[in-house]
């Protein structure tokens, strides 16, 4: 019998999550995102490495309480069991029966996923260019550096591995820019540009609800060290050059 997380309190009140793999709660990119500035990044992890599930804090600033509002370190997962993380709180249960598992439905068949083909880069590479060729204009504009210089590192998605370092700008980023090229697939023409400005270096995008700054929808801020981009399932982590 499986187990599920139900939150009865928190911004997911209502939610069910079903417990399985290496999961993670916290703020932003995690299993279970949780929009509560009480909630750290990666606040807690659940996992059963050890043996039976656990719910295990990750060291974090306001920790992980039993339901008597104690603060633990880690939590057994069996039905009934109740934490909370900031202002969220869980209730352990165990996992409805599916009809095939009840039996209720012996011609039940589970839908695969079509395994998709593999392509190497330059295929990927040649179709752009031939897809989005008439698209390349050349123009003329006013550059000045970037104070400091920019690291966009790839870290999801298909050009994990990459990492751009820019000293100029203002720059454009997306499927149409010929320098900086995004590969995601459904990704707006211009994700995002970067400009140069006496305060900083300004994200800003006409695309928020696909382009989101640390997992949320806004369309210009300053970037600091270890903002992420994400747009769809490629993820962009932000640094400077020091």
């Amino acid at each position: 019998m499986g187990l599920i997380l139900k939150a009865f309190s928190g911004p997911l009140q209502g939610q069910s999550f079903a417990v399985r793999g290496e999961m993670i709660i916290g703020r932003q990119d995690a299993t279970i995102n949780l929009n509560d500035p009480k909630v750290s990044s990666v606040h807690a992890r659940i996992t059963n490495a050890d043996g039976p599930w656990r719910v295990l804090d990750n060291n974090s600033k306001n920790g992980v309480r039993n339901a008597q509002g104690d603060r633990i370190d880690s939590l057994e997962l069996v039905a009934g069991a109740i934490f909370h993380i900031g202002e969220s709180g869980f209730e352990v249960a165990e996992a409805p029966e599916t009809p095939k598992a009840a039996g209720a439905d012996p011609g039940f068949v589970e839908a695969k996923k079509e395994k998709k083909k593999a392509r190497y880069w330059h295929e990927i590479l040649w179709q752009f260019l031939e897809t989005n060729a008439a698209k390349f204009k050349n123009k003329e504009s006013a550059l000045a550096p970037l104070e400091p210089g920019l690291i966009l590192e790839f870290v999801r998605g298909v050009q994990t591995n990459s990492k751009w370092i820019l000293g100029y700008g203002p720059r454009r980023i997306g499927p149409v820019a010929l320098d900086l090229p995004i590969w995601e697939p459904g990704a707006p023409e211009v994700c995002f540009e970067i400009h140069p400005t006496p305060q900083g270096l300004l994200f800003k995008t006409q695309h928020p609800q696909i382009v989101k700054l640390n997992g949320q929808e806004i369309d210009n801020e300053l970037l600091r060290m270890g903002d992420t981009i994400k747009i769809n399932e490629t993820l962009i982590e932000v640094d400077f050059v020091e």
